[in-house]
């Protein structure tokens, strides 16, 4: 599902290293590990942050 284009909200959250990101898109395993806080942003704002998200997984591997 497409969140950033289906709704106008979105949840995010800051990782350890101070970078914003999209719940869901990592594994739920790396996303406790790293959360720091929540943040429930307009969609139009969350745009961009989910392409970071993808690099992290690939990185961690």
């Amino acid at each position: 599902m497409d969140l950033l284009n289906s709704s106008d909200y979105v949840p995010t959250y800051e990782d350890r290293d101070g970078n914003w990101m999209l719940v869901g898109d990592v594994p739920w395993e790396m996303f406790v590990e790293s959360c720091k806080r929540l943040r429930i942003m307009k969609g139009k704002e969350a745009i961009g942050l989910a392409p970071r998200a993808v690099e992290k997984c690939k990185n961690r591997s």
